[in-house]
């Protein structure tokens, strides 16, 4: 990403995000990060080493992953984040509707301000897919007999974006929007079958919950959220994470990103494509076949 990158997305934000991806020792220093930045900013390389059991070789690699020059630099990205109010969890004095807006704002601003959290979104989603999970999403989804979806709120947006991409290149899909009958439908899922939850804040409770059954039952399970610590991650076998986070700092309870839907349906996207490549013949197929039935549709 380059020096550039760090105005790109906050520092923190970034931190919570890749540390999905992180080994042991890595994910301590940014769990530690991540609980007490404001008292990060200002530590020691040797005092931040030995608080995450680590040594001050392990730090400077951690600095290295999220892609900042040094360690200093690391804790002047600190500083400034949260001293411009970016970093943090918890409610300010300001009301927000959407992400970072608020009553001050009028057309003009309200206009620059979604467009550019709407690319930022694009350009974060795009730079922190993990290829190799993609890859194991994309061969589960063709091994499955069958897919089930499992969704709520704006999360819903996805999974009915997922329906009309899969079910028109010929991959079965189940998904029901009443919800007694959703969690049903986790008992006819079986060792063939592909479960999807789609979470922002991986908190959902039936989703989770549908995703934690779903497993029990021998169904592979993928979630796509954006935070790591969630407990969906928990009940996934293949975990593909967005960086629409607003809250960095605290409990993913804090609220939901508006803009989350914008990275889900590229992430559903990404996998479509990658599976309609690899299954190119029957894909034209699938299209061919359910365009004609598309076209009575329209006049």
């Amino acid at each position: 990403m380059g020096d550039g990158a760090e105005t790109k997305q906050g520092i923190l934000a970034r931190i919570r995000w890749m540390s999905a991806y992180m080994n042991p020792a890595l994910r301590r220093i940014a769990d530690r990060v991540l609980k007490a930045p404001e008292e990060v900013k200002s530590i020691s390389i040797k005092d931040l080493a030995t608080q995450c059991e680590v040594s001050e070789s392990t730090v400077t690699r951690f600095v290295r992953e999220i892609e900042v020059t040094n360690f200093q630099h690391f804790k002047i990205l600190i500083a400034e984040e949260l001293s411009q109010g970016l970093g943090g969890g918890h409610l300010t004095t300001d009301r927000h509707v959407y992400e970072d807006i608020t009553e001050k704002d009028d057309t003009a601003s309200i206009l620059s301000k979604v467009t550019a959290r709407y690319a930022m979104t694009v350009a974060d989603t795009r730079a922190g897919l993990s290829a190799d999970e993609l890859e194991r999403a994309v061969t589960a989804i063709e091994d499955a007999d069958v897919i089930g979806f499992f969704a709520m709120g704006a999360s819903l947006i996805c999974v009915e974006n997922a329906l009309l991409r899969f079910m028109r290149v010929g991959k079965r899909c189940l998904f029901f929007r009443d919800l007694g009958i959703r969690q049903i439908s986790t008992s006819t899922l079986g060792p063939k079958s592909l479960a999807i939850g789609i979470s922002n804040s991986g908190r959902t409770i039936s989703t989770v919950d549908s995703l934690r059954d779903a497993k029990v039952q021998g169904a592979t399970t993928l979630c796509i959220t954006s935070f790591p610590d969630s407990p969906i991650v928990r009940h996934a076998d293949i975990s593909l994470f967005t960086p629409t986070v607003t809250g960095v700092i605290g409990s993913g309870e804090y609220h939901e990103s508006m803009v989350s839907k914008i990275a889900q349906l590229q992430v559903i996207d990404v996998l479509y494509s990658l599976y309609a490549v690899r299954n190119f013949g029957s894909a034209i197929e699938g299209l061919v076949r359910t365009s004609d039935v598309m076209s009575l549709t329209r006049y």
